[in-house]
């Protein structure tokens, strides 16, 4: 629990200098931020979708696994990124904010000022919505593969026979990679791995919740 408290109060300040600028980019709509905003509110006050906690657990432990505490933007994962590129490596450190924005405003471009543009947009969005919100929403709109946009389309072509951890860590596992149109080896193999790695990290993570709970139990 002190961790968590100092994490956040961590990312607090790291971020206030960011919404600062993010909140004076909305109040004079530089670089279009105020209408795209607007567009990512309303599309979470649409999403009438609501989703199993396993699949959102499966979400946050494979795409931000910091993300309960950060504001939008995980500037320790960015700092990751940054040595893990010095050293030739390739590590995103995208949050659930920022991929639901992008996936909102349909902004790709591999630019800094698409980057910095979606990290001002991440905070503002984070200010506005919870954090269940904003999951719910990326999901319901999340590109899953050819013709699969969002959850609900994923079940309807695919027609699961179960709905478990499996399923979920495997839709999860679709973000990183999308089912193509004609499956192959090479995919399947890659979608099987990085499910597996998902529920593990789930499992892992459950498991010292409730070690944490039992010592809470006892301290009483």
């Amino acid at each position: 629990m002190a961790k968590r408290t100092v994490l956040r109060l961590t990312y607090l300040l790291l971020s206030f200098p960011m919404i600062v600028v993010a909140i004076l980019f909305y109040l004079s709509n530089l670089g279009n931020v105020r209408n795209y905003y607007k567009k990512c509110i309303n599309v979470a006050r649409k999403n009438k979708e609501t989703y199993p906690l396993e699949l959102v657990q499966c979400l946050y432990l494979g795409e931000d696994k910091r993300g309960q505490s950060h504001l939008g933007v995980d500037y320790i994962g960015i700092f990751r990124a940054i040595l893990s590129i010095i050293k030739g490596q390739l590590q995103g450190a995208s949050t659930i904010e920022q991929q639901f924005v992008r996936t909102v405003i349909g902004r790709y471009e591999r630019t800094l000022t698409r980057k910095f543009l979606e990290q001002l947009l991440s905070h503002l969005v984070c200010l506005r919505l919870t954090k269940l919100q904003i999951a719910e929403s990326y999901m319901s709109i999340a590109f899953l593969g050819t013709n699969m946009q969002g959850v609900p389309s994923l079940c309807e072509r695919l027609a699961p026979a179960s709905y478990d951890l499996s399923f979920y860590a495997g839709v999860v596992a679709r973000l990183k990679y999308p089912q193509p149109k004609d499956e192959s080896l090479v995919w399947a193999t890659k979608h099987l791995n990085r499910t597996k790695w998902i529920m593990r990290q789930y499992n892992s993570a459950n498991k010292a919740f409730k070690t944490d709970s039992q010592r809470s139990a006892f301290s009483v």
